[in-house]
């Protein structure tokens, strides 16, 4: 098996479970009053092809224990870090892809804020960028049951709709014509999601909070993502951005077992992933 591919499938697998898992038993958390077990940051890991990372779930579980019941102000995370798809975006080689897998991973916290309205916008944007990227009606049925399912409250179906449509969409754009703008879904959306967790650690920072961002072996498998794209992709400006974020980012999460990231390391990532972010957003608005 090729590093691409195993790199591929170890980047997929977190926005996958960040998409399903989190949600789903978060929820199941709330309504049942289930408490999970207590969580070890030492043992938890996800494995692929012998590389261990801590996917977002055991991440936002960890996070919401090591608080000790404080809650979590979802809505307003989502409100500061939340970033739209302009319409009509000219670039759909890297630019479009990538603020696809960042709108994926808006809808998750949409769906941790219960939030219908902010859901089914993130939903629509959704389903027209990846309509944009060559998605087909067949790809994007599910789009229609999230908002169905949200419009009446029933979020344990939103979640599992909402993750069967990442995986549909990924099958569209990840066909081997296409399988440099499925990368950058897969990174757009983790980027995303490293914007959301330094968010919650900075807010809460200890030496254990922090040290739920270590995870080396996937930053240098996404980086690996990064250097295997086609010429043309790899030479575009915010490839070459993100190459360099995730070569710093590698270094901040590069931490010992029981180590922790200082507070204005947090802060880095954060400022990191959303300066790639911020570029492809207004990339995406110039005409």
């Amino acid at each position: 098996m090729t590093i691409l591919v195993r790199a591929r499938r170890l980047a997929a697998l977190p926005l996958f479970l960040l998409l399903v898992s989190l949600p789903a038993a978060r929820a199941v958390e709330e309504e049942r009053d289930i408490t999970p077990p207590p969580f070890d940051p030492k043992t938890a890991r996800t494995k692929d092809m012998g590389v261990g990372i801590i996917s977002p779930y055991d991440k936002f579980i960890a996070l919401q224990q090591e608080l000790k019941g404080k809650k979590i102000a979802w809505a307003q995370l989502f409100t500061r870090t939340a970033a739209e798809i302009p319409p009509a975006v000219a670039d759909r080689e890297v630019i479009l892809p990538l603020l696809l897998g960042v709108r994926i991973s808006d809808g998750v916290m949409a769906i941790q804020a219960r939030d219908v309205e902010r859901l089914n916008k993130c939903a629509g944007e959704i389903e027209r960028a990846a309509r944009a990227l060559g998605a087909g009606d067949s790809s994007l049925a599910r789009a229609r049951d999230v908002r169905a399912a949200a419009n009446a409250g029933e979020w344990l179906k939103v979640f599992a709709d909402l993750g069967f449509l990442q995986q549909d969409i990924m099958r569209a754009v990840d066909a081997e014509d296409k399988s440099a703008k499925g990368r950058l879904v897969i990174i757009g959306g983790w980027l995303q999601g490293v914007r959301y967790v330094t968010s919650i650690v900075r807010e809460n920072w200890s030496p254990e909070t922090s040290n739920f961002l270590r995870e080396p072996l996937l930053v240098k498998a996404l980086g690996r993502m990064l250097d295997e794209l086609p010429e043309r992709e790899r030479s575009h400006p915010v490839v070459q951005r993100m190459q360099a974020a995730l070569r710093e980012l590698q270094a901040i999460v590069d931490i010992p077992l029981d180590g922790q990231v200082p507070l204005e390391r947090v802060n880095r990532a954060n400022a990191l992933a959303s300066e790639v972010i911020a570029d492809a957003q207004a990339r995406a608005r110039a005409r």
